[in-house]
């Protein structure tokens, strides 16, 4: 179906086939061309997107890291009867690129006193709340990340 025959004497002379085989125009080309930048492109900016993405995600979590070792340090001074040693504005590196200058937050831990009502009983308690703020390298904004501890 839809096939061509050819004759003996096109058999005989293959350049008679190469003659109507049908070659990419210019214009398919130039679609082909046009397609593969497209998809080039877009391969580009999703490794640009996941390599951003990746480095907040990493400085995200020595921050965290960082607030936690706080709040645990002040656990232990609780649990061992040590007054809470708060802090204000203590810078902490969170990230040494391999050129230009570390990237450094600074931590502050707040405490606040309150009382939970539970089971028909008033507990007192005090929540500290440390908290981390940087400068972000790409936008160049604030970015801040807080945990919270209640001691008992």
């Amino acid at each position: 179906m839809g096939e061509k025959t050819y004759s003996k004497n096109e058999i005989a002379n293959p350049m008679t086939i190469l003659r109507q085989a049908r070659g990419f125009t210019l214009i398919e080309a130039l679609v082909l061309v046009v397609v593969l930048v497209i998809l080039i492109t877009s391969l580009y900016i999703g490794i640009i997107y996941a390599e951003k993405t990746l480095a907040n995600n990493y400085r995200d979590r020595v921050v965290m890291q960082l607030l936690a070792g706080q709040l645990e340090l002040e656990y232990y001074r609780h649990q061992n009867s040590i007054p809470f040693q708060l802090q204000n504005n203590k810078e902490y590196v969170i990230q040494v690129p391999e050129k230009g200058r570390p990237i450094t937050g600074k931590m502050t831990i707040t405490a606040q006193v309150g009382r939970d009502e539970s089971n028909e009983r008033s507990i007192k308690f005090t929540a500290l709340i440390a908290t981390m703020v940087w400068k972000d390298p790409y936008t160049h904004q604030n970015r801040s990340l807080s945990m919270r501890e209640d001691f008992f």
